[in-house]
């Protein structure tokens, strides 16, 4: 019976139905019946074609197996972890981790039989990556090294072993490897340090087991890559955070046709969601349209809060252009931010970002950044931000704040540069104007600059003192910017100071890099998320040009320059373009950055400036010192360990003979000197 039930699947008549969205019939079709298609062969499963392939190559040897004893391969990891991540785009490499204050824990789970490989790299390259690669062996013996890379090549062992094995199997046509490292090995010569900045994650695997310690053969192009991580972000319970009265509302812009340019940033307008109450944002996440990976590298959501033209809802335009409308001046307080590599953002459960109340915006401007390299004609986007509000108020609206450089001309990087350092100055009296006696705390943030960044840091002073490092990234990836949450709040206090310090490498470039909006061009951004919400909306500086030209030899020709004039003849940037960059020059130019005066503004989020404070000029602080390097700080951190050292032998050997003191004193300080030279070389 059952075997004739399953023909009729197949054999019978099937009744059809087609149906619109208002569940009535398509009036030019009537009711049909049409047999299972003929053309359609049956569902193969995996086991089934390993037989037949077997039985085609000439030999069939099946053993029948219980259940039980059949191999129940799972990507299941072995614990609980606190961030997942697949790594390729085909989903054959994931991994799982897990850390602590000391140390991190790794499980690999990949679809290969053969050896895996795991790495940390400066740029996503070998080079001077340090890296694990293990495997299991014909019988079942897992093989695991802590390896390190000098170029591309097979990489050697490191005589220091800091990555441990932990465990390892080979099922069902997958390698499990679980590992663990501490954060900071100390190994300053093979070993990179795991911290809360970008971490370049590489990886690699083959399908073939190696027959000896050294028997790796070659990944192959397609299976191996790169991809950005920040491994020591916060854990988040997002589920609970996502209420289950959050609606969802979405602004997507409306079948742009991305103009033929290098670079684009179209802004369209928005009016709110039909609410008349006051609701809380409390998550928002991208939406990219397929096929627009490459170009939407950002999206930023501003809120309008001043008259708004309504005939903006029906169109958009270049943001940056001449022709902007002029009731874009109030849309100048970002709400929402999205850069590439970055994901969903979910608000702390006690703070949301107001909407619907009064003084609330009603309209918005969703800015989007094109990158089109190949200036294609024939790009149609439909990407925007969705977000997530709910009635259930929390304790404290959320604002967000902009700290940075003011983009422009004026910020200058020459060429052929390993680091240059362009920083920010968020000023006392601007802090002390705009935030409250109570202070504001920050929870999270975004760093931005282009493709010349390599490192910012926002560092924070009160009365001439450094407070704390608000956020930094010593390894910054321009393709990979995600809002990011800071482990523990920390309390901005009027009077207080913020210096953003950005630094560019600029050897891959012959001419000068000025700032501004394009990819090639540069900035020097920093966006903090902040609660409870005031005025304090856009705090920047610029390095007076007067002080840049002086040291350029270029006062003459400019003794009649407006530094507030917008109509200026761009014939001072030809003049930069064509200079001679020597060594003295930039020189001179970099320290301008550090010792000239700094032109600031302090806008609230109407984009109007405080009316209590006169202009605001001022020059990098004194006493904020250089940004610690972390190779340096190996160095003198183990110089330290040999000082302690040195001391302890000392007070352990005074009451030996002065000569046989003398000796072996200096033999063991000699071995330990030349360890911790190794290590930090």
């Amino acid at each position: 019976m059952a075997n004739a039930l399953q023909q009729t699947q197949f054999n019978s008549n099937n009744f059809h139905r087609c149906l619109k969205r208002d569940s009535s019939e398509f009036p030019g079709l009537k009711s049909y019946q049409v047999p299972y298609p003929s053309y359609v062969g049956p569902v193969t499963g995996r086991v089934q074609d390993c037989i037949s392939y077997n039985s085609t190559a000439g030999t069939t040897s099946t053993t029948t197996m219980s259940s039980s004893q059949k191999p129940k391969p799972t990507m299941t990891p072995s614990e609980s972890y606190m961030h997942s991540a697949v790594l390729d785009e085909d989903g054959k490499y994931t991994l799982y981790w897990s850390y602590n204050e000391t140390s991190i824990v790794f499980e690999a789970h990949v679809q290969t039989t053969g050896w895996l490989g795991l790495g940390i790299s400066p740029n996503g390259g070998m080079a001077g990556a340090d890296i694990a690669i293990g495997w299991v062996g014909h019988d079942g013996q897992t093989f695991f090294k802590d390896r390190y890379a000098t170029a591309i090549g097979k990489p050697p062992i490191d005589p220091h072993q800091d990555w441990l094995l932990l465990s390892g199997k080979r099922e069902g046509g997958f390698t499990f490897l679980k590992f663990t490292r501490l954060l900071d090995t100390k190994d300053c010569e093979h070993d990179l340090p795991i911290t809360s900045d970008t971490i370049r994650v590489i990886w690699a695997y083959n399908n073939a087991i190696p027959e000896s310690e050294d028997g790796m053969t070659y990944h192959g192009p397609a299976t191996r890559g790169s991809k950005s991580i920040n491994l020591l972000e916060p854990a988040q319970n997002k589920d609970a955070l996502l209420p289950a009265s959050a609606v969802r509302y979405d602004f997507l812009n409306r079948n742009v046709s991305v103009p033929a340019e290098k670079t684009t940033y179209w802004c369209e307008a928005f009016k709110k969601p039909s609410i008349n109450t006051k609701q809380h944002l409390v998550k928002y996440a991208p939406v990219i349209q397929k096929g627009n990976k490459g170009v939407v590298h950002h999206m930023i959501l501003f809120a309008c809060y001043t008259p708004f033209d309504e005939s903006l809802l029906e169109r958009g335009y270049n943001c940056y252009d001449s022709s902007k409308p002029d009731t874009m001046i109030g849309c100048g307080n970002p709400m929402a931010l999205w850069a590439v590599g970055g994901e969903d953002f979910y608000f702390p459960p006690d703070v949301g970002f107001s909407l619907g109340a009064v003084g609330d915006p009603t309209y918005f401007i969703l800015e989007t950044r094109y990158d089109n390299p190949q200036q294609r004609t024939d790009i149609i986007d439909n990407s925007g931000i969705m977000l997530w509000y709910t009635p259930e108020i929390r304790k404290y609206d959320a604002g967000l704040a902009e700290v940075g450089t003011l983009v422009g001309d004026f910020m200058m990087i020459p060429p052929r540069q390993k680091s240059f350092q362009i920083s920010g100055i968020c000023n006392s009296n601007c802090t002390q104007a705009a935030i409250p006696p109570e202070g504001i705390k920050t929870f999270a943030y975004i760093l931005h600059t282009h493709l010349a960044g390599r490192k910012i840091h926002v560092r924070q002073y009160r009365d001439e003192q450094l407070v704390d490092v608000l956020a930094h990234d010593d390894n910054y990836d321009f393709n990979y910017q995600q809002m990011r949450w800071l482990k523990k709040e920390k309390t901005i206090m009027p009077g207080d100071s913020l210096i953003v310090d950005c630094f560019y490498s600029s050897t891959d470039r012959a001419s000068l890099t000025l700032g501004g909006i394009a990819t090639t061009e540069e900035m020097c951004v920093t966006y903090i998320y902040y609660y409870p919400r005031s005025e304090f909306s856009s705090c920047q500086s610029l390095v007076s040009p007067r002080d840049q030209f002086s040291v350029l030899g270029m006062n003459e020709s400019l003794a009649n320059f407006d530094v507030e004039s917008t109509d200026e003849p761009n014939h001072w940037t030809k003049f930069l373009q064509n200079a001679q960059w020597t060594p003295s020059l930039t020189s001179a130019l970099q320290r301008v950055q550090l010792k000239g005066e700094n032109y600031h503004i302090c806008q609230k989020g109407d984009a109007s400036q405080f009316p209590e404070l006169p202009p605001l000029i001022s020059k990098y602080p004194s006493y904020v010192g250089p940004v610690k390097d972390r190779v340096q700080d190996c160095l003198s951190s183990n110089a330290s360990t040999v000082s302690t050292t040195v001391s302890a032998l000392e007070m352990t050997t005074t009451t030996a003979d002065n000569s046989a003191n003398s000796q072996v004193k200096g033999f063991t300080v000699g071995i330990i000197v030349l360890f911790l030279i190794q290590m930090c070389i």
